[in-house]
């Protein structure tokens, strides 16, 4: 039942970091066309979203909000990677000894 526990917020930690990804990418790449950017500009917001809170195009307002995007996309990963080390630890089978 604990295992069980730990699966869910293993999910439910990856699914919140993604999500984050992509309201972080929504947001960058609107900064991205702010500031007249080249395409490379929206493929880099796309693989690193939280980069575009250092351009020159970006509000002050905008730049907090992917600050704060990022610190909880990292608490999500902290969650999600710690869910998995007590999920393996509960789950562990040890093996049989041999004579």
């Amino acid at each position: 039942m604990l295992a069980g526990f730990f699966w869910v917020t293993l999910v439910a930690g990856v699914s919140a970091a993604v999500v984050l990804w992509v309201l972080a990418a929504r947001v960058a790449i609107g900064i991205v066309r702010v500031s007249g950017a080249s395409s490379g500009g929206i493929v880099g917001a796309l693989f690193w979203p939280f980069g575009a809170r250092q351009m020159a195009g970006a509000a002050p307002a905008e730049a907090t909000l992917l600050n704060k995007m990022l610190v909880a996309f990292f608490a999500a990963l902290l969650v999600a990677i710690a869910s998995m080390a007590v999920y393996s630890n509960l789950t562990l089978v040890l093996p049989a000894p041999t004579p």
